[in-house]
């Protein structure tokens, strides 16, 4: 068998290769699950086994690395309470109620994605709405941003949450006029109720599996990082790549307050392939601007007596550091939630403390999101080599409200161009299920941020580079994934050949994915 020979080879397309030194070739030839070679003319590949895929001038793109997402929980929610769809305080009530129908008596129920900007009522939701809707059921449905939730009556009763609760450390529980709770509950008082719900089953697990990779690869997301909340995520994730059952490749991150239990693992040895990797530790600084939770250098402008709140990964900044500095010797990642402008420094100092103190590596520290960053702070990346691992669908979000809570302070909301223009690597991804992890409406929103503070947009080639390649770099996968190359992976998407065009359309197109491959199969 002649190796050099191509199964496949694709032809008359415009192939956008991630490669500087080749930027668009019109041929890929594929072996196996490999790329062979790219070109105008790879006839010397082709032999009469060789099978030829007519592109007809569609696009190929590198698979779409997502290089944020909450794996498992994005196919959850998409079978739980789709309170994403509400827009009104009447909306809300029904869409609880059709899909309590049926349900045991009592039953815990879940769900998210509600936003109360959305609502053109101006109403914000309450316990007595779930109350209403699923009497006796607990519930927590998560605002979309996962920093805030409302919970039910029951559920509240269930946690002991009353009037007399004090906040927990990194969280606030929203309380009305008598100091009741309404059932709002911000950042760490989510957790208060959120322990009291049954783990989920293995069968149950599977589901979210299926359903999150269907979702993914629907919309040409073919690698993700996902950010683990749950131990229990990331023993599943690896048995089910060592069973061959991933089709979506996953780079896994841990809590950061679970290091001890990690390093357990690690010494005992963890399962790897070219499905699942681990690669570091994930933390909380801060909470969400929706929220009220983003930590700021100055108050809210609607709430002159909060800056917002650290985090509870961030009680024992001194637990953080050497945990972060530990992995780093040990040749690990630490990526850091940071939204605000004092959350972004604050994480910066601790990242710069070790460096000093662990000398130069290759260790590719990120913050994540990286939303409000001081103009004085943008700076620091570049010479520091920290990734700034964005979610410019976030930005669309904001652009509903920001400017009531942050003022004058939105000009340096979501700096894309000015990190760019400073040499700092920029990862796309989604936060999904945050956010749809959809990679046309994110580049989409790179280039257009709802006309928001356009000075900070960034062009079309730029986005598709920290959705690719640049995303498999913030992940250590830029040796086999985010470049169509020969020797990498057959990870790619064919798009509509107006994907070109993205730059010139206001609304984000339908349809543009034609096909997804993965190891060169069409999945």
């Amino acid at each position: 068998m002649n190796t050099l020979i191509a199964e496949k080879i694709y032809i008359n397309g415009i192939i956008l290769t991630q490669d500087d030194e080749r930027s668009q070739v019109s041929q890929m030839a594929t072996r196996g699950k490999t790329i062979l070679a790219v070109g105008d003319d790879l006839s010397q590949y082709i032999d009469a086994a060789t099978e030829t895929i007519d592109l007809e001038g569609s696009v190929v793109v590198p698979g779409f690395i997502d290089a944020h997402v909450h794996f498992l929980w994005g196919g959850e929610t998409l079978l739980a309470i789709p309170a994403h769809d509400a827009c009104s305080k009447s909306e809300f009530i029904d869409i609880i109620r059709k899909f309590a129908e049926g349900r045991l008596a009592g039953s815990w129920l879940k769900g998210g994605g509600w936003n109360e900007h959305h609502f053109t009522d101006h109403s914000f939701p309450h316990k007595h709405w779930l109350d209403e809707a699923a009497p006796g059921h607990p519930m927590v449905l998560t605002r979309h941003d996962g920093h805030s939730g409302i919970a039910s009556s029951a559920a509240l009763a269930i946690a002991d949450i009353n009037a007399e609760t004090p906040d927990p450390d990194g969280g606030v529980i929203d309380r009305d006029e008598h100091g009741e709770p309404t059932g709002i509950l911000r950042d760490a008082a989510i957790g208060l109720v959120m322990k009291y719900m049954p783990e989920e089953s293995e069968s149950e697990r599977m589901r979210n599996l299926e359903t999150s990779q269907n979702y993914l690869l629907e919309r040409g997301v073919t690698s993700v990082g996902d950010m683990i909340f749950d131990m229990n995520h990331f023993r599943f994730l690896q048995d089910m790549a060592r069973q061959g059952k991933l089709k979506v490749r996953v780079t896994a991150y841990t809590p950061i307050l679970r290091w001890a239990e990690m390093k357990t693992l690690l010494q005992e040895g963890i399962y790897e392939d070219e499905y699942f990797q681990y690669k570091g530790l994930k933390g909380f600084s801060d909470g969400s601007l929706g929220s009220h939770t983003a930590l700021m250098l100055e108050p809210y402008e609607d709430s002159p007596d909060s800056a917002g709140i650290y985090d509870g990964d961030w009680k024992d900044i001194n637990l953080i550091r050497e945990s972060i500095s530990e992995a780093d010797k040990m040749g690990y990642q630490s990526v850091i939630h940071a939204i605000g402008d004092r959350a972004v420094r604050e994480v910066l100092d601790v990242f710069e403390e070790v460096i000093q103190e662990n000398g130069h590596r290759d260790r590719r520290f990120r913050i994540e999101h990286a939303q409000h960053i001081h103009p004085q702070d943008q700076t620091r990346f570049e010479p520091l080599d920290i990734i700034a691992s964005v979610q410019p669908a976030h930005c669309v979000d904001d652009s509903l409200y920001a400017d009531k809570l942050l003022g004058d302070r939105c000009e340096y909301a979501y700096p894309f161009r000015s990190l760019h223009q400073a040499g700092v690597r920029i990862a796309f991804g989604s936060d999904w299920p945050v956010s749809p992890a959809d990679p046309v409406a994110t580049i989409h929103g790179a280039i257009h941020r709802a006309g928001w503070h356009i000075k900070e947009a960034i062009g079309l080639n730029d986005s598709l580079a920290a959705h690719t390649r640049l995303a498999a770099y913030a992940g250590f996968r830029e040796h086999d994934l985010g470049i169509l190359q020969a020797g990498y992976l057959a990870d790619f998407v064919v798009l509509d050949p107006d994907f070109q065009h993205l730059d010139a359309m206001d609304e984000i197109p339908a349809g543009l994915i034609q096909a997804v491959y993965m190891d060169g199969c069409k999945v």
